[in-house]
């Protein structure tokens, strides 16, 4: 029991610094000199010899039933599957849309989350949640909108494909949520990560032709999604949320295009306007409004 309230007093710092982590995505997806869908494949594929690593030197503090163990790698599954789709209609959507208006798209994450809990799982969200997201979301909007690029969208095909990749970004937080309920974070990454790569491999290979990088640059950027991203990043999430409701962790991965408009500015010399450090603000502030009391469980 102690370490069980242990682990919920760190979930909050451990996803917020996990949001940062995959901050750095775009980053090095900028960097990377082969196609959107092959870059994800590497961001997968790359990081199973770590998963690996670590679900073999893991021994569970719990041992899990037979039938509960494949119901959660079936639901794994889903959670890998949910994130590839997410990468190809995220990467897509740059393709027909502006960063921002893709980012902006992407991030309604929150909301599907939000919703799903609403009318299949039953949760049910005070005022000051709701109040908390709304700000959340108006934040991230002056954070995107008030940058140099326009906040723009030039097809009705680039509206399609966010709202694709937000609903099944949703999928894989929901999905990594429920696995941990009977397998370690190792086992979910590990599986997820592998499901993943067998739809990103295909999908590249027929819709790309960079295939393979180029350079040593190409290698690192891949590689820093790897290790940086996936292995590191994701793993802290899909930690973090096995012990908070799943609607604030949503919520509070709007962190992520804060992180990413900062390391920008820090790394790349993209300014930060007033509006935008506004924006940055208000994120923050709706995030820990929204946040729940010490007394309410984790869903």
């Amino acid at each position: 029991m102690q370490a069980g309230r242990s682990a919920d007093r760190y979930a909050l710092p451990v996803l917020i610094l996990g949001a940062v982590m995959i901050s750095f995505s775009g980053i090095f997806v900028k960097l990377s000199d082969v196609g959107p869908t092959m870059t994800g494949f590497y961001r997968m594929f790359l990081a199973l010899p770590f998963f690996a690593i670590w679900v073999l030197s893991h021994r569970p503090a719990q041992r899990t039933e037979a039938a509960d163990r494949r119901r959660a790698l079936k639901v794994t599954g889903f959670a890998g599957l949910s994130l590839a789709v997410d990468l190809i209609a995220w990467h897509w959507c740059l393709q027909f849309a502006s960063v921002a208006a893709a980012t902006l798209m992407g991030n309604t994450a929150p909301l599907w989350v939000a919703a799903s809990g609403f009318l299949i799982f039953g949760e049910r969200f005070g005022l000051r949640f709701i109040l908390g997201m709304a700000a959340a979301f108006g934040g991230v909007w002056l954070l995107l909108a008030g940058g140099e690029k326009p906040l723009d969208i030039h097809d009705s095909l680039a509206f399609v494909l966010g709202m694709i990749g937000a609903i099944t970004y949703a999928g894989y937080l929901r999905g990594g949520k429920e696995a941990r309920r009977h397998l370690s974070t190792a086992e979910v990454m590990l599986w997820g990560s592998a499901t993943a790569s067998l739809v990103l491999l295909p999908v590249g290979l027929l819709t790309e032709d960079r295939i393979l990088p180029e350079t040593w640059t190409g290698w690192g950027a891949v590689l820093g999604l790897a290790l940086v991203s996936q292995t590191i990043g994701q793993s802290l999430i899909n930690w973090a949320v096995a012990h908070l409701p799943a609607a604030f962790s949503s919520l509070t991965l709007l962190i992520n295009p804060l992180a990413s408009a900062v390391f920008a500015w820090a790394l790349l010399g993209e300014t930060l306007g007033p509006w935008q450090i506004l924006g940055g603000v208000i994120v923050l502030f709706g995030i820990f409004w929204a946040k729940p009391s010490p007394s309410q469980p984790a869903e």
